[in-house]
């Protein structure tokens, strides 16, 4: 998702205190929607490991990065505007603090969940490298038996019928 696609709005720096905190709150329902989409493309990166369809999850890595690049640029914006804003109208602080506390807690389950998908997918690394040293130890030992059997009549292989 670019950020054209965000309900953002731009205004210009000198704008009066309330403008700035109308804009304000724009931004941080935008990053909030951000978050919230991040949030659900984590869960399904979740649902697909557990499913083990790990084919599904390199787009929704690339929605994720998506959301990163929109909540970074929501962040500098929101910069700009704190930095020229001492106080904000009365009406509208309880209206962003609202939504930052709402934030606040899409950051915290995002960081859970996030921390739950890397340790599934250690775990599934962990295991494929164990299965492939597995194969790779079964192949030698294939390997090094049917070379001890090839061309010497007397080793052959005991599972070969050579009657036959």
């Amino acid at each position: 998702m670019s950020l054209q696609e965000w309900p953002v709005r731009i205004k210009m720096v000198r704008a009066k205190p309330v403008e700035q905190a109308s804009e304000l709150l724009d931004l941080l329902e935008g990053k909030l929607k951000a978050f919230k989409s991040f949030l659900s493309a984590t869960e399904l990166m979740k649902n697909a490991m557990d499913l083990q369809e790990v084919e599904k999850i390199e787009p929704l890595v690339a929605k994720r990065e998506d959301c990163i690049i929109v909540i970074n640029e929501i962040d500098n914006r929101i910069n700009r505007i704190r930095n020229s804003l001492s106080v904000f109208p009365g009406e509208m602080e309880e209206k962003i603090n609202t939504l930052t506390k709402a934030i606040e807690n899409k950051v915290k389950e995002s960081k859970n969940l996030n921390r739950k998908f890397e340790a599934m997918l250690k775990l599934h690394r962990d295991n494929t490298k164990k299965q492939l040293s597995n194969t790779g130890r079964k192949r030698n030992g294939v390997k090094g038996y049917a070379e001890m059997s090839h061309g010497r009549g007397k080793n052959q292989a005991r599972f070969i019928d050579v009657k036959s």
